[in-house]
């Protein structure tokens, strides 16, 4: 037989021979004995004793063997009992417990991540070491002691490999959720600030670590690159759920956009989109800002989220807007309405999500919109461009909440007029 044909053992094999070897050991060493001290009887005995069993075994085996192989076969009984049992204490539990763990030794040891099966087997062998210890000093009459405790041993060390590769299975199919739904979020949002004459316009998002569903466009409407659609858009929720969400989301917008430009009709239909396909536990906070690059006019639609801030004159102004402020995908049918805004030159708007307002500290105090307001009305007054500003809030949120405080995502859009 070639290398690569030889079979590698199992932990479960390693243990078996290593009992094998110490019972054989424990044996031949009464045998050795009883001669040295010409105890007749006692070999006599031992010798008869080897005798039945073999002879047992031998007349046995297919019984024997076909108990294991029918034990194999409840194997997922075993199971189904011992997971319906949640962990509570009884004789019963306790049996189907032992009865899966041993029953499913091969596919526990499977389930080890490959770094971690040597210190596993290792441990094996210690404990193989330890029971062979204990073995010498039982005597003649201990292996079937040692063999029940052995069994005892195998099968609680088995539930602790089970629950512990369990839990770090689960924990690494979450950190690839939330890693995939990270990407699908950032592969949503433009790669870099557009280019709008007259305009000086810019945004980011920020990703918190659990991967909210946060997300902001450029989007051209209608013909000749005239309107340039800014949506903001918070989905409720976290992980894979909220990715998907807005990556529906975003799909239907943009295809809305391009083919309808009264923003109230837009964000109509997306609410009845929503609102048919999701679960009413999802929801989407959607601001939809409507730029006429030409006419400077702006035209907007709130569906539950932020409320923009304008910059003019030197004075601060939260735009509250009217009609129904409810999130996409809670009503079905709530009457949105649009308000218009003429941008001047100098005048800067402030989109953002709670994220931004709602980040806290180590104390949990929230940013806060007064706060935000302030640091909005210092960063406009230093005339620094978009991307500038929008730098001056992300250093200020980081200040006030710290590095590893970040749990929802932010997301600013500035719009600055020339």
């Amino acid at each position: 037989m070639s290398g690569s044909e030889k079979k590698k053992l199992t932990v479960l094999q390693i243990v078996g021979i290593l009992l094998l070897v110490i019972i054989l050991l424990n044996f031949f060493q009464g045998v050795v004995i009883s001669i040295i001290k010409r105890d007749w009887d006692s070999l006599y005995g031992r010798l008869s004793t080897l005798l039945v069993l073999v002879a047992i075994g031998y007349v046995l085996w297919d019984r024997i063997m076909g108990g294991w192989s029918g034990l194999m076969k409840h194997k997922d009984a075993a199971k189904e009992q011992f997971e319906k049992s949640k962990g509570d204490i009884n004789i019963h539990n306790i049996k189907d417990a032992a009865i899966f763990s041993l029953a499913w030794s091969r596919e526990i040891y499977k389930s080890i991540p490959h770094d971690r099966k040597p210190l596993v087997k290792t441990s094996f062998i210690l404990i193989g070491i330890a029971g062979g210890i204990v073995m010498l000093h039982l005597g003649q009459y201990g292996f079937l002691t040692l063999l029940v405790i052995a069994g005892l041993i195998l099968a609680g060390v088995n539930l602790l490999i089970w629950v512990v590769g369990s839990e770090r299975q689960e924990k690494d199919r979450i950190a690839i959720e939330l890693e995939t739904a990270r990407k699908m979020q950032l592969s949503l949002m433009p790669t870099h600030d557009p280019e709008v004459r007259g305009f000086d316009i810019s945004g980011c998002c920020i990703p918190a670590q659990d991967v909210g569903g946060d997300l902001f466009d450029f989007v051209w409407v209608g013909k000749g690159h005239k309107r340039l659609c800014i949506p903001i858009v918070d989905v409720s929720g976290k992980g894979m759920d909220a990715a998907l969400t807005a990556v529906y989301t975003s799909g239907a917008l943009v295809s809305e956009a391009q083919h309808e430009e009264d923003v109230v009709t837009v964000m109509n239909n997306l609410n009845s989109a929503i609102y048919s396909r999701q679960q009413r536990s999802r929801f989407v906070s959607l601001l939809m800002v409507a730029l006429d690059i030409y006419s400077r006019k702006i035209e907007f639609v709130n569906a539950g989220q932020s409320k923009p801030i304008l910059f003019r004159e030197n004075r601060i102004e939260v735009l509250k807007g009217s009609g129904a402020r409810f999130p996409l995908g809670v009503m079905e049918s709530p009457h949105y309405r649009q308000e218009a805004l003429q941008l001047q030159p100098g005048d800067l708007l402030l989109l953002y999500t709670d994220g931004v307002t709602e980040a806290m500290n180590a104390q949990e105090d929230m940013f806060g919109e007064d706060r935000l307001k302030n640091l909005f009305h210092n960063l406009a007054r230093q005339d620094l461009s978009a991307a500038g500003m929008i730098t001056g809030i992300k250093n200020e949120i980081v200040s006030f909440s710290g590095p590893d405080y970040q749990r929802d995502d932010l997301t600013i859009v500035i719009v600055k007029a020339i």
